[in-house]
């Protein structure tokens, strides 16, 4: 076994310098749960919504501050376009979102941002996505659940060791409703800056993007729309990640995100418009943007992400729409279309054939630091593999030149070992 603290100080050592891997192995990192007076900033950066010319930047400043974000290709900074500058504000936590346009595909951009009177934050990259006939491969990394008390989070070193082109965070970015339960906005921006204070997630998020999802514990266990705290953890959550809301009357994120030939990426919002008494997870105009987004998509991959998988029990999960996942399984096979499923919150890492799927498959990753499912044993026929031994993330690569039919799966646990590979064919 790869020795822990051996891996937190070479991850860090080699990422940010040896003096900062000493203090952070000696367990005082002030310059990651506290404002940065230098520079007047706080938490790091996130880079989010990548698309093939665009994305968002997300910060978090001091009171009263007016930021600059400043982005270019090069790491001289030659060519480099800077923002108007925005002040942060108290009703969002003094964070704020910025929007990057006109980017080119398939490039790696740098960025950092300016507080007015301060010297410039450091800097951070990602990749945009490949233009959508470019059949450049693809690889990326997901999984779900990160709770508090479960710190460090080293799982994130191991993540950005594998230099994905994004991440994909599938729900329960924080535990609202444990470790003290949040019951007031501010109690829940604690939360989101509590996981993001990690130097480790800090770390990732300025070497790659993510997209982000919310399940149920941004909120609280099993919630359901009509709860009173639903609309409070929603707003904390948008605070916190760079993520663009649909315009909706009943609100969403649910979107799709391509790139290149390879694959598109349809991440589903299984909490918002779910109804129980019409039986729906979905509801019925999520439900018609998947399908019709689905079948007009000329990806090789179309991945579907469930912050909620398939199958595993429980009437908080599709099992609990049997008719509407039906529908959606019909439908696609049906049309003969070439798709992945991806979830999380089962606490396990899985491959699974999905039961009635007309050979559909559904990778479960996760969890990145939550407790580990002990209750699962693997058993059920659909998996063909099953693994609760680890916290764990799964890496996906679509390479349209070499593999255009088949998705390589790998899945990694927190000291960056891989223990299980296969090939899904998608054809």
């Amino acid at each position: 076994m790869v020795n822990r603290r051996k891996f937190i100080r070479n991850t860090l050592g080699a990422s940010l310098g040896a003096p900062f891997a000493l203090s952070f192995y000696g367990c005082a990192s002030p310059l990651y749960d506290r404002l940065d007076a230098s520079t007047g900033l706080s938490l790091g950066c996130v880079v989010g919504e990548v698309t093939a010319d665009g994305a968002m930047v997300w910060l978090r400043g001091v009171a009263g501050s007016q930021v600059r974000m400043q982005h270019w290709k090069d790491k001289v900074t030659a060519g480099m376009v800077s923002s108007a500058p925005v002040g942060v504000k108290s009703e969002s936590d003094f964070t704020t979102v910025f929007t990057l346009r006109g980017l080119e595909p398939r490039t790696t951009y740098y960025y950092r941002a300016l507080v007015e009177g301060k010297k410039p934050g450091p800097i951070g990259r990602f990749v945009t996505a490949p233009a959508a006939a470019d059949p450049s491969r693809v690889s990326f990394c997901f999984s779900g659940d990160t709770r508090e008390s479960y710190q460090p989070f080293t799982i994130m070193g191991a993540i950005e060791a594998q230099q994905p082109d994004f991440f994909l965070h599938l729900g329960d970015t924080v535990y609202a409703d444990r470790g003290g339960r949040a019951r007031h906005l501010a109690e829940f921006w604690q939360k989101h800056r509590a996981n993001r204070s990690d130097p480790f997630f800090q770390r990732l998020f300025a070497q790659t993007s993510v997209y982000a999802v919310w399940d149920d514990h941004e909120v609280e266990d099993n919630y359901l729309p009509d709860n009173p705290l639903a609309p409070i953890g929603e707003k904390a959550f948008l605070d916190y990640w760079p993520v663009r809301p649909i315009a909706h009357p009943r609100g969403g994120i649910q979107r799709s995100f391509r790139w290149g030939k390879s694959a598109e990426l349809f991440i589903l919002d299984t909490r918002r418009q779910r109804n129980i008494a019409k039986k729906t997870l979905l509801g019925k105009d999520q439900k018609e943007w998947l399908l019709n987004g689905l079948v007009s998509s000329d990806a090789l991959v179309r991945f579907i992400a469930t912050s909620v998988p398939m199958y595993g029990g429980g009437r908080d999960r599709w099992d609990g729409f049997p008719k509407e996942r039906e529908q959606l399984l019909s439908y696609i096979a049906e049309k003969r279309l070439p798709v992945v499923f991806l979830s999380a919150d089962m606490h396990y890492a899985a491959v699974s054939q999905i039961p009635n799927g007309r050979g559909l498959k559904e990778i479960t990753a996760g969890p990145l630091a939550a407790p580990m499912n002990v209750i699962t044993n693997g058993t059920a026929s659909r998996f063909e593999f099953f693994s609760n031994a680890t916290f764990n993330f799964a890496k996906l690569t679509v390479d349209a030149k070499l593999h255009p039919s088949q998705v390589l799966v790998e899945f990694y646990d927190r000291d960056n070992r891989r223990f299980h590979q296969t090939m899904i064919d998608v054809a």
